[in-house]
């Protein structure tokens, strides 16, 4: 299992002392030419764990402080975040705090040579579409969460909180004994929170995990 997750707009400055070190994050050796580039123009001079800095909507619903050390050291294996000046990291990657938009055609090949390493991993996707152009999915092994709200029986897309639902779910992924191992494993994880739907790959898109929050 791989959850990808989203950055959130909303950041949390730096606060630690550790120096910033572009060998220490996650796959340096496929991402450090393009980090250089695009961290250029960046204050590094003070750095938080990854986890700590992203704040938003998702993160609060992932409530990561509150998980064990057990399934933090879990998460930080199991989840990558997509990051517009760091291309990908893992939660405990000491990085510092930033504003920028992601440059899509920057990224989209470095990050190619990393998600062809995970081509036959269960992935997780809980990205915002912001973020959907520099993974390249195998849509056979690929789950997309997406969040519906239900009113009066018709369903209408949920927006920004629907971050909060992809938090929520991926901490309880996170919190599972094993590992999913299918989607139909996911979906059995998702129904003990939420109402769902599981839809088959079609026309070249992903498994489609439909979380229906009731009215």
């Amino acid at each position: 299992m791989l959850i990808l997750l989203p950055p959130s707009e909303k950041k949390k400055s730096a606060t630690g002392s550790e120096k910033f070190d572009l060998n220490s994050l996650v796959f340096a050796s496929d991402l450090s030419d393009t980090r250089m580039a695009a961290i250029a123009s960046h204050d590094s001079s003070r750095t938080s764990p990854a986890i700590e800095i992203y704040d938003g909507v998702l993160y609060q619903g992932l409530n990561w402080k509150t998980l064990s050390a057990a399934e933090q050291k879990r998460a930080n294996s199991k989840v990558l975040i997509v990051s517009a000046v760091f291309g990908l990291v893992k939660p405990l990657d000491q990085i510092f705090s930033y504003k920028v938009k992601i440059d899509n055609k920057l990224w989209r090949d470095a990050i190619a040579q990393v998600a062809a390493k995970f081509s036959d991993e269960l992935i997780i996707d809980c990205r915002s579409s912001t973020y959907k152009g520099v993974w390249s999915i195998n849509p056979a092994n690929t789950v997309e969460v997406r969040i519906f709200q239900v009113v009066a029986g018709e369903r209408k897309v949920i927006t920004h909180m629907s971050k909060k639902y992809r938090g929520a779910l991926t901490r309880h992924l996170l919190t599972q004994p094993t590992d999913p191992i299918t989607p139909a494993d996911v979906q059995l994880i998702a129904a003990q929170l939420f109402k769902c739907e599981l839809n088959p790959p079609a026309d070249a898109q992903p498994w489609a995990l439909d979380l229906l929050i009731l009215e």
